[in-house]
């Protein structure tokens, strides 16, 4: 685990990095910005707390190691803990995101669940979740040691259908587009490496035949 903890903080401070991180922290921001408490599950090295320091947000990792980082970066507040089972009472949060996360975690059906137990009645969602069409995901995933290979979910459409038993779906889109260390704007989805799902929290669980109605 440690050895990912080195990988990001190489990526984090790598040019390209930066670029990439400095995007997703814009499009945070602009979500949740009127957001009064805020949880992040899968925090990482506190990356988004430490550039967003002035909303407050609460880190979750379920790795040790990532927080003891995470601590070095941001005064903010880190628990380590489990995306399928958050030990947070009901209603805490007025929004939970998810940054390259959800598609990692082994049950995402029961993450999203507690996502929406602990988020406040007409709360927020956001979901962005690596692109597995994209030439960037690809290009990863021919490495040898590319953590891109946890990936445990890639079909954004069943993931988004199961989000929408729990919040509406307010935005869904693709964003940031990438070829090789190049950030840029097209409309060829080839190179847009995220989706992105913003959703309001819905009073109670629909059921799975609503959902596609």
């Amino acid at each position: 685990m440690m050895r990912d903890v080195e990988k990001f903080v190489k990526f984090c401070g790598s040019d390209f990095g930066k670029r990439v991180l400095e995007r997703e922290v814009e499009y945070v921001y602009r979500e949740l910005r009127d957001c009064q408490k805020i949880l992040d599950i899968g925090c990482g090295i506190g990356q988004f707390e430490q550039r967003l320091s002035e909303l407050n947000i609460v880190g979750l990792d379920s790795s040790g190691e990532m927080l003891e980082e995470a601590r070095k970066r941001s005064d903010g507040v880190f628990v380590i803990g489990d995306a399928e089972n958050l030990e947070f009472s009901n209603a805490l949060f007025d929004a939970v995101f998810y940054v390259t996360t959800l598609e990692f975690v082994s049950d995402y059906k029961k993450a999203i669940q507690e996502a929406w137990r602990v988020t406040k009645s007409n709360g927020k969602l956001l979901v962005m979740t690596l692109n597995s069409d994209s030439e960037y995901f690809h290009e990863h995933m021919q490495r040898k040691d590319s953590y891109f290979k946890r990936v445990r979910h890639t079909n954004i459409r069943e993931v988004r259908n199961h989000i929408a038993r729990f919040y509406y779906v307010m935005k869904e889109e693709y964003f940031l587009w990438i070829r090789g260390k190049e950030i840029f704007d097209t409309s060829d989805k080839k190179y847009v490496s995220l989706y992105v799902i913003v959703g309001g929290r819905k009073q109670k669980i629909i059921s799975v035949r609503e959902t596609f109605k």
